[in-house]
């Protein structure tokens, strides 16, 4: 008897025990869980904003440098060097034209090739150094016309991405692949033309003016915002860049892609966000701002997707 009597006592010790850290440890997490679903929205809401600022922050520092190479293109072709007949089809090291073209290379870094073509598309000169100043052998260029290009063909006929308060004056292309460019570097001449008419001192058009901007400037911007997205815990972050039919142009995704990002060429400008169905990107390409959750296209995990359609500096 008074064997069973401690052990019955040992028992119901045991059991207020577990019965005592089961209400301690229940009740605070229902209350917590309480808290979290009366606040839900705000928790929500607090969490996504810095995703949708960040998409935010990105285009418009994107804007703002290729508002920057906008207004290059037409000062470029201010150079009375332009002008002369004299400096046309000459690849003479004297040649001030090519001089120019020169020094508008090494000093800004980020074009690839720089065009002055006639009004037939014919080419009058051309750059023979590289971004760092490395000689470029652009000879052949002399023997080729543009006048199929459709950068040539929207400036002749005054077709420019028109800016805001009337700014106008040069034809923005699409990233997109540069045979010519291509050619020179041995790489995939990714670059965005931006052209613009050239007009001599009494005003009279006298051709177009075309440079060809590296890509990379582009994401070498995403590169930066995804480092601080990094540096604040966000590794798994990924920065995705669309046209304006929803077709991929930076795939930035270092935990996929690796640190150093490539471009892939079975992605760039082919896989269509859009026509894969995925949320953030047919809101973005209609023209919104925001931020949802929204299926990767190809992990099928769902994501919370800050977006925004950039409309220009």
């Amino acid at each position: 008897m008074l064997a069973a009597a401690r052990a019955f006592n040992l028992n119901s010790i045991k059991t207020r025990l577990v019965l005592f850290f089961l209400l301690f440890g229940v009740i605070p997490a229902l209350c917590l869980m309480g808290v979290y679903f009366a606040f839900k929205g705000s928790i929500e809401t607090a969490f996504r904003a810095p995703v949708k600022d960040t998409a935010a922050a990105i285009g418009d520092v994107i804007d703002r440098n290729l508002f920057e190479r906008y207004g290059d293109v037409q000062a470029f072709g201010l150079n009375a060097a332009a002008w002369a007949p004299e400096n046309w089809r000459n690849p003479a090291a004297g040649n001030m034209l090519v001089a120019a073209k020169n020094g508008y290379m090494t000093n800004y870094g980020i074009y690839r090739l720089m065009l002055f073509v006639d009004q037939q598309g014919n080419v009058l000169a051309v750059n023979n150094i590289d971004p760092k100043g490395k000689p470029l052998d652009t000879s052949a260029v002399y023997s080729m016309t543009f006048a199929d290009a459709s950068w040539f063909k929207k400036a002749m006929a005054g077709e420019f991405l028109e800016g805001k308060e009337g700014f106008t004056g040069t034809v923005v292309e699409q990233p997109a692949t540069s045979s010519v460019v291509a050619g020179l570097y041995n790489d995939d001449g990714f670059t965005i033309a931006f052209a613009a008419p050239v007009k001599n001192a009494a005003g009279e058009r006298i051709g177009v003016w075309v440079n060809f901007a590296d890509f990379g400037l582009v994401e070498e911007i995403v590169a930066t915002f995804y480092k601080s997205l990094a540096a604040r815990g966000l590794e798994q972050a990924e920065i995705t860049i669309l046209d304006p039919e929803g077709r991929v142009l930076v795939d930035y995704d270092p935990v996929v892609n690796g640190a150093d990002y490539k471009r892939n060429p079975e992605i760039i400008g082919k896989l269509n966000l859009v026509e894969k169905g995925v949320a953030a990107a047919v809101a973005a390409v209609k023209g919104g701002s925001g931020v949802m959750l929204a299926t990767h296209a190809r992990k099928k995990v769902e994501q919370a997707a800050g977006f925004t359609h950039m409309v220009g500096a």
